[in-house]
Parts: C-alpha cells; structure tokens; sequence
C-alpha cells in the first residue's frame, strides 16, 4: 500500500468500500459524491464522499454501527452531523463524509458529479433526476445585487457597533458568496477549467478558476471588516462596469455615502 499513489489509495477505498456494502444484503446502492466521484480532482487533501442507500428501516443500524467501512478498526472519532449524515476521521487524519438513507429517503439527496458503484434497484435512474434537480436556479441579479447591498449595511453596521465578529461573518461570507455570483456570471474562467465550476458553492475552486481575481478578493479579506466591505464594493462596482444599469449604481452609491466612503 505504501507504494501506491494518492489515486491509487483513494480509489483503493472506494473499491473496498463498494466491496464491503455489495456483501451486505440490505444494501441497494452506493453513490460516490463530488470528488470522490470525479477523480480529476483528487489530490492529498480529499475527502471520501458517498451515499449509502438501503432496504426501507435499515439505513439507522449502518449509522450506528460502522463496521461496514473499510478499515473501521482505525476509526478515531465518528460525530454524527444531521439525521442521515456523518463525519469520519481516521488515525491517518483522511476523512469521510457520508449519508445513509432509506430508499425511501434518497430523493431528499442532492447532488451534482456522481458516480453509482452498486445499483441494486432504481438509483441510478433516481440519481439523474436528483442531479438534474439540484441544479441552480435560474440567475436572477435584481435581487442578488439588493442581497448583497443589505448584507453589507447590516455588516458594516454591526462592525461599527464593535460586533466584529458577526460583521466578519456577514462581509466574509454573505456579502462574498453574493460577489463570487457576480464574478462567475461576468467573467469567464480560465480556459480549460470550466470543468471544475462547483453549481452548488460559488466558493469551491474559485481560485483555480479565477486566479488573479482570487488573489486579489483573498488580499480584501485580510483586511479589517470595514475596509474588506468597501474594497469588496469597489471590486464588484469596477467589474460592473458597463453591466450595472443606473439603478444600480445609484443602490451601490446610498451604501457608499452612508458609511462616508465616497
């Protein structure tokens, strides 16, 4: 095992854990999730995602008792994270993230790469339409661009209140995830990274898509609150240029004066 690559052991696990599931008889399926099911994206850092779909009224003993993953015996902690899901951190720090489901259940999942390693019934037709139902919802900016203005007030807001914490939460992450929407729609990627675009998080693989632009947004992020929410503005506001209507601008600008930043 020692000599094998970083792929060769991730895949390595997903073949023994397909392996360990497909002797289990109240197992109908498993699907690999995100990287782990588009193995392009593989490196060191990786984490095992998966769906373990079973018999109606089977899927709580497979969280409970996890003797069905590979190598279980290494297992360091296990915190359970929602009614289907678990976290899975082992002796050599890899970690899983995983959901067990009833069949019943499985059309509450979303998805976008995957790959069905067992089917033992209808998953992965059931898959396709999970798929295609997960996919984001028509770009509407009206309202984005409003979110994205409210957020930064009530950020900004707080921050001079000297709630720095949650103005940090609101300008680093609210505000942000709004402008990395922005950037994604006017901006093409680097050439031949279309691939890795995220549909489901804007945050995922930005900077392998945008390199410059992520460097600059991750220098605005390092500066104090306010600061970060004004240049975030002023980033926003000059890739804009020529797209943002009057209006726009005009909504940009009452922000602006209200924190005296123009």
């Amino acid at each position: 095992m020692s000599s094998m690559t970083t792929l060769e052991k991730f895949v390595d696990y997903s073949n023994r854990l397909r392996d360990s599931l497909a002797a289990r008889d109240e197992v109908l399926g498993l699907v690999l999730v995100g990287s782990t099911a588009a193995l392009g994206r593989v490196d060191e850092w990786s984490d095992h995602d998966f769906y373990v779909i079973t018999k109606d009224g089977h899927a709580e003993a497979l969280r409970q008792d996890l003797s069905w993953l590979p190598d279980h015996e290494d297992i360091m902690w296990r915190p359970r994270e929602t009614d289907h899901g678990l976290k899975v951190v082992y002796k050599d720090a890899s970690v899983l993230e995983f959901a067990v489901f009833d069949d019943k259940e499985l059309d509450a999942a979303g998805a976008n790469a995957y790959n069905v390693t067992l089917d033992r019934s209808n998953i992965t037709e059931r898959m396709v339409a999970i798929a295609e139902r997960s996919k984001p919802k028509a770009y509407s900016f009206d309202p984005e661009f409003e979110i994205f203005l409210s957020q930064l007030l009530i950020g900004v807001g707080r921050a001079r209140r000297g709630e720095t914490l949650i103005a940090g939460q609101f300008v680093r992450s609210y505000c942000l995830n709004r402008a990395l929407g922005f950037i994604r729609a006017w901006v093409a990627p680097k050439p031949g990274t279309e691939p890795k675009e995220d549909n489901l998080d804007r945050f995922r693989r930005f900077e392998q898509q945008y390199p410059e632009l992520g460097a600059r947004v991750e220098g605005i992020l390092q500066q104090p609150v306010e600061k970060a929410a004004k240049e975030l503005v002023e980033l926003v506001l000059e890739l804009g240029a020529g797209r943002l209507t009057d209006s726009h601008l005009a909504q940009a600008q009452l922000v602006q004066k209200r924190f005296s930043w123009i």
